[in-house]
């Protein structure tokens, strides 16, 4: 399967949001009292729950989307409302038909999750809860809710690379020259080459003292493709190459000596370690 799917008794904690696990508690209080139904699902909550709602229900061994909410149009990019299940082709789309048929039938909820497209880190997860209205009918309530791991990654392998690293905003002159720069990130390596500890708001390139001697000089337009890199003079017994975007370039920062080598700034390698068998 596209998907990962959880069936039964029980959600699992270490995934589900307060939202869903709110929603789930609920659901069985009212399929136990027999006094289940959309209006009583949704009514006495404060949570932002209808953004994050698709609503399908059940034609034969299809479903047709009912209602689609701004949250998931604007993250899948497209309204579905009106649409069968069935007419998705995409390996997520026929596997979540086979589940939304498992849970109509069964009568329980399932919690669902795939990746999202793009390569981008984002995860979906969401709840199907199911409301029967007749005997062969099934109303399925999904919430769902995208998680992005790519911002929180990214900046946790920036913080701990082993080379210093810092990302600024540009500070140009009349005709474009980057002159100096906004600090918006700076990594643990930075600080302990720059020897600087305190907080970055409102600090420039060029008030770190080891870095006042840098003639930067360079032009973020016309635009190059993200990515370009360029060198900068050494200073300071430093040196730096230039990592250049549309809106912000990064320094990539090491040590310089009198000769022009460029010497390492890298942790030392951890001493070898017996491999464990998987």
């Amino acid at each position: 399967m596209a998907i990962e799917v959880f069936q039964g008794g029980s959600i699992p904690r270490e995934l589900s949001s307060g939202t869903m696990e709110f929603l789930w508690a609920k659901w069985k209080t009212l399929n136990a009292t027999n006094s289940l139904s959309f209006q009583r699902l949704m009514e006495e909550s404060d949570l932002p729950v209808r953004a994050n709602l698709t609503c399908l229900v059940q034609t034969g061994d299809d479903f047709v989307y009912m209602y689609v909410g701004k949250a998931v149009q604007e993250g899948t990019g497209f309204d579905t409302t009106g649409r069968r299940l069935s007419a998705s082709k995409t390996p997520v789309g026929r596997d979540l038909l086979e589940v939304y048929r498992h849970t109509a039938q069964s009568g329980v909820p399932s919690f669902v999750r795939f990746a999202g497209s793009g390569g981008r880190g984002q995860i979906w997860q969401g709840l199907v809860l199911p409301i029967r209205l007749a005997p062969e009918t099934v109303f399925l309530v999904a919430y769902s809710e995208q998680i992005n791991l790519h911002s929180d990654v990214c900046a946790h392998l920036f913080q701990s690379a082993p080379e210093p690293m810092l990302i600024a905003s540009p500070i140009v002159n009349d005709v474009g020259d980057v002159r100096d720069g906004w600090v918006i990130m700076m990594n643990d390596a930075a600080r302990t080459l720059l020897d600087f500890h305190d907080g970055i708001g409102n600090l420039r390139l060029r008030q770190l003292a080891m870095l006042a001697g840098f003639e930067f000089g360079f032009k973020l337009h016309p635009p190059v493709p993200d990515g370009t890199r360029s060198t900068l003079k050494p200073a300071h017994g430093l040196g730096a190459e230039v990592i250049r975007f549309a809106n912000a370039f990064a320094l990539r920062l090491h040590r310089q000596d009198r000769a022009g080598a460029r010497e390492s700034v890298l942790a030392p390698a951890l001493a070898p370690v017996e491999s464990i068998p998987f």
